[in-house]
């Protein structure tokens, strides 16, 4: 091979193809196809990026099933930008976690072939993305052992500081109605931490889980938490999904962390003053309770945000009908890079 060819392979288009993909992307949206304008627009193209990385190393041959996997995911999340929100499992999406072993195994196959060869690598890169479509929307359960938690109180106790924390995984939080039981549920892998501290009327309880089982589909904990006292919760998780169903709480302050993955809450009619909401990538769909005033500070990055109908956008802040800062009863915070936000009320 020559020095003009071993230059001209190693040569990035990605900086072209980035910029043809944005003008194809705007020329649709000035045309109609696609809805918002603006700023709006931009930031909801930030999955071109996987793809012009996709297609470069298509480009430059360095690899058959890996390019093609970051195209799809490009393509799947840019249509899921502009066009009607998919319900993304990432609990499926991590169960699925050894496809990326099999994408690494074709391209060390099939690298630097010609022919037929290329053509064998890219059906079989195809075949491998449907498989894990096709999976994943048919659905699947895995079985695993589960430990169960309890811990009860004394009924002297009036408030209640409760952390949770899963570094990899699926969990649920709901209500516990039995008397006197502070925390009931059962979780998978069994290792875990827990410290509970009471001091007078004021219990402070952690559970946590940092040693995740080195398959994440067995990480799954499902926990009911007493709706009989007044609760200071903090949840936390680091890939994965949650289901927060804290309808039936009694919460004084809510404050949510995830890195990536989906996250579901439901907000109580009784809802803590103050309610922060942090996540990196992944979508969030919170459901706030009807007839209360609200204010939301969505700080988002390149997110995509919907709310209500009749929330009304004043001073960086997004307000139901007559709420303001000095009369709001619910006031959240919700922080997050790339994604989808969304509102909703719980009627």
């Amino acid at each position: 091979m020559t020095t003009e060819n071993k230059r001209n392979k190693r040569r990035s288009y990605f900086g072209p193809i980035f910029l043809i993909a944005i003008g194809l992307v705007l020329l649709a949206q000035n045309l109609g196809f696609f809805p918002g304008e603006g700023w709006e627009t931009i930031l909801k193209l930030w999955p071109v990026l996987l793809i012009a990385a996709g297609l470069d190393d298509l480009f430059r041959k360095e690899g058959i099933a890996w390019p093609i996997l970051l195209i799809g995911a490009g393509a799947f999340l840019l249509l899921n930008n502009f066009g009607p929100q998919a319900w993304i499992s990432w609990t499926q999406i991590l169960h699925l976690w050894p496809i990326l072993l099999i994408a690494f195994g074709i391209d060390l196959m099939f690298k630097d072939q010609s022919g037929w060869a290329t053509a064998a690598g890219i059906v079989l890169t195809i075949a491998l993305i449907g498989g894990a479509i096709w999976i994943a929307s048919t659905g699947f359960k895995i079985s695993a052992e589960y430990v169960d938690i309890r811990e009860s109180y004394d009924l002297v106790v009036e408030d209640t500081d409760i952390d949770v924390s899963l570094s990899l995984g699926e969990l649920i939080i709901s209500a516990e109605s039995q008397e006197g039981v502070l925390i009931a549920g059962s979780i998978t892998p069994s290792t875990k931490k827990e410290n509970l501290v009471e001091t007078g009327d004021r219990i402070s309880y952690r559970l946590e889980n940092n040693n995740p089982a080195f398959y994440p589909h067995s990480a799954r904990w499902e926990l009911g938490l007493t709706n009989e006292l007044n609760l200071e919760l903090k949840v936390n998780n680091g890939v994965g999904e949650m289901f927060l169903g804290l309808e039936d709480l009694n919460l004084d302050s809510l404050d949510v962390n995830q890195g990536v993955g989906r996250l579901v809450v439901r907000l109580p009619k009784t809802a803590a003053e103050e309610v922060l909401i942090n996540q990196a990538i992944g979508t969030i769909h919170i459901q706030i309770p009807d007839n209360v005033r609200v204010i939301v500070d969505a700080q988002n990055g390149l997110s995509r945000v919907e709310f209500p109908p009749d929330f009304s956008l004043r001073n960086g802040l997004y307000s139901s009908p007559g709420a303001n800062r000095t009369n709001s009863e619910l006031f959240i915070t919700v922080e997050q890079a790339i994604g989808y936000i969304n509102f909703q009320y719980d009627r």
